[in-house]
């Protein structure tokens, strides 16, 4: 929907709303093709209001077709806000960033930052020869090692992107598994919506960070839920829940069936990256969700 949106050069804020077949080829239950509805916004300036908004418009979807669900939000914003309040590289923070959502992979990126694992012996190597240069020396060696290389990309990364990799496993040789311990402490974070922003809080002062304004966003967007008729104590907060996609840049949510299976039946989340991504140098505000029409109650198919 949102490369549709680019190509039609159409002008925003815009709400799209579409049904249609979507493949999936890991899927926890049901086949791997099968339809799917949902809706975007794109463009809309008032995230918080949009946010809330959408939430409450994927409640009334939930109302209607009778689903009495199990809802949990996360925020991707806050873990972002996290990983640059523990100082971590920039590069260091996007990879964490992308592999938010999904635990096996966030696991195996902390104990790379914690020094437990290695992403490649050679290239551990020259960051161990290089951690105890400056930047400008290290970089010119590095430059020298890879002079050889077209500066075109390799298996999808520059040379310059090589570069910085080195130097970031540079500055971080011998690990950081301090930074490691205050995530997982974070990953930890769990209950209702409507203490959570004083759980955030306290979690910041017990650590010492600096995630104010990621804080105070994110009590923000609780008040609009609830002035948006939502119970926030009805709601659980799970610091480590994300979706395993790295577009995502906020507000993350999911309404499963409570009995039995607990697979999400309406589930979305913002997702600002995604433009960038598709065109980049683009900006471009987005929020939206999605009904899995074959997860639907009985009695709200045909709804």
């Amino acid at each position: 929907v949102c490369l549709e949106h680019l190509k039609s050069g159409a002008q925003t804020p815009t709400v799209y709303s579409y049904r249609g077949p979507i493949f999936r080829k890991h899927r926890t239950t049901g086949e791997p093709e099968f339809e799917q509805a949902g809706a975007e916004w794109l463009g809309h300036a008032d995230e918080v209001a949009t946010d809330a908004m959408v939430f409450a418009t994927a409640a009334e979807c939930a109302r209607v077709v009778g689903l009495t669900p199990k809802i949990r939000i996360g925020d991707a914003n806050v873990f972002a806000a996290l990983s640059q309040a523990l100082g971590l590289s920039k590069s260091w923070q996007s990879r964490l960033s992308a592999t938010f959502g999904d635990r096996r992979r966030l696991d195996g990126s902390l104990k790379r930052l914690s020094g437990e694992t290695s992403d490649n012996a050679a290239t551990d190597r020259l960051a161990s020869a290089l951690a105890h240069l400056g930047p400008t020396e290290a970089r010119a060696i590095i430059d020298a090692v890879l002079a050889g290389h077209s500066r075109g990309p390799v298996a999808g990364r520059t040379a310059d992107d090589i570069a910085e990799r080195i130097l970031d496993l540079a500055a971080i040789n011998g690990g950081n598994p301090a930074a490691v311990s205050v995530i997982n402490d974070y990953l930890t974070l769990s209950g209702p919506l409507a203490a959570a922003a004083d759980t955030l809080t306290a979690f910041a002062a017990r650590h010492d960070l600096a995630l104010g304004p990621a804080i105070a966003r994110f009590s923000a967007r609780t008040d609009a839920l609830a002035a948006a008729g939502l119970d926030p104590a009805n709601i659980t907060f799970e610091a480590a829940f994300g979706r395993r996609l790295g577009y995502y840049t906020g507000l993350v949510f999911e309404f499963a069936n409570a009995e039995p299976s607990h697979v999400e039946v309406i589930a979305g989340g913002r997702y600002n990256a995604l433009a960038t991504m598709l065109r980049p140098g683009v900006t471009l505000p987005g929020v939206g969700f999605s009904v899995w029409l074959d997860r639907l109650p009985a009695s709200g198919a045909a709804a």
